[in-house]
């Protein structure tokens, strides 16, 4: 500033104010035009640790992950978040903690939250890798602190989440709308809230409707490609199929299409099949182009940055709608079926 001051011919205190924005300066425009083009001529950066110690904030939050960052959801979340810290003139310092070596291991995250405390963050964004229940790491509690994509078992922390329930019954009420009165429900054992969630939407999905589902509606296997492959095959050369499967995710439902390929089963002439998630590597660019919900991400981290920024004590829950994205993998079933509906 010292630089900038002489070489502009003013005091450092009018360099401060401009390169700062001070409202209300008394200093001309023209002077400011000076100062400004000044600085930008002699390469001046301002000293953000230098003033994160003066004014004792570092204009920085943490957004730590248990995973979320090598898995297609990270873009959204971390997008939402880097757009709304942009806007509030914030960084974000992203820590990424391996959830599978680590899911009993509380000492490695609570290690990562430390460093950023060390770091003198102004506060947490603690993102999961799915929608789940979390115990909170006790040293979140030291600072400012949101959940992102999680629920705390204590409710202590604000939290934001996808409507996986209402989105499951949305998508299930599409295909009961179409006719379809033979759905299974493909996912994974019972255990994280978003499966348990768009589990319970399928069933109350038919209930609403006043359809009874089918005796063996949900096939269990893992939560990957190769796995509803496997259960695709089988499931695809019953006398009785389905006429539409619902998928936990775009991943298992990609395996699907995949089985649907090997047996020559046609989507969704002979099956109706869709998703949950919309990752933009798979649904859209299936063939044919693949009907899912959209988990809204960058809303959820827009809302986790905006909430923190804004120093708002209450310890809010927002459940986030997901919306239905309608394409090309889901068609009335086939006549025989549409036949059995009528009657």
């Amino acid at each position: 500033m010292q630089d900038v001051a002489l070489a502009a011919g003013v005091s450092q205190a009018t360099v401060s104010l401009v390169l700062n924005d001070v409202a209300d300066s008394g200093i001309s425009e023209s002077t400011k035009r000076r100062v400004r083009e000044t600085a930008t001529r002699l390469g001046y950066r301002h000293n953000a640790m230098a003033r994160g110690l003066k004014l004792q904030r570092s204009d920085t939050i943490g957004f730590i992950s248990d995973n979320i960052t090598i898995t297609p959801f990270a873009a959204g979340l971390i997008e939402g978040a880097q757009v709304g810290a942009r806007e509030a003139g914030k960084h974000l310092l992203i820590v990424n903690v391996d959830y599978e070596e680590n899911r009993d291991n509380s000492d490695a995250i609570e290690h990562a939250i430390d460093e950023l405390i060390e770091r003198r963050v102004d506060g947490v964004i603690y993102a999961t890798m799915f929608h789940r229940i979390v115990d909170i790491p006790r040293s979140l509690h030291e600072l400012p602190s949101v959940l992102l994509d999680a629920q705390a078992t204590d409710g202590s922390l604000p939290s934001v989440v996808p409507d996986d329930l209402g989105g499951a019954m949305e998508m299930t009420m599409y295909l009961l709308g179409l006719g379809h009165r033979s759905i299974v429900h493909m996912s994974r054992a019972l255990g994280p809230s978003a499966v348990d969630l768009r589990r319970n939407g399928f069933f109350a999905a038919h209930e609403q409707f006043g359809v009874a589902p089918l005796t063996d509606a949900v096939i269990e296997c893992e939560v990957t490609t190769p796995a509803a492959f496997e259960a695709g095959m089988k499931l695809l050369t019953r006398s009785d199929r389905p006429t539409a499967i619902f998928c936990f995710n775009d991943r298992m439902a990609w395996g699907v299409y995949q089985a649907a390929a090997e047996l020559g089963v046609s989507i969704p002439g002979d099956v109706s099949v869709v998703g949950f998630d919309d990752v933009p590597l798979v649904a859209p660019v299936l063939r044919p182009p693949m009907t899912t919900m959209r988990l809204p991400h960058v809303e959820m981290g827009r809302w986790a940055i905006d909430r923190l920024i804004s120093g708002n004590t209450q310890l809010e829950h927002e459940v986030l709608p997901c919306p239905l994205i309608v394409r090309e993998s889901v068609a009335p079933p086939p006549e025989p079926e549409r036949a059995k509906v009528a009657t």
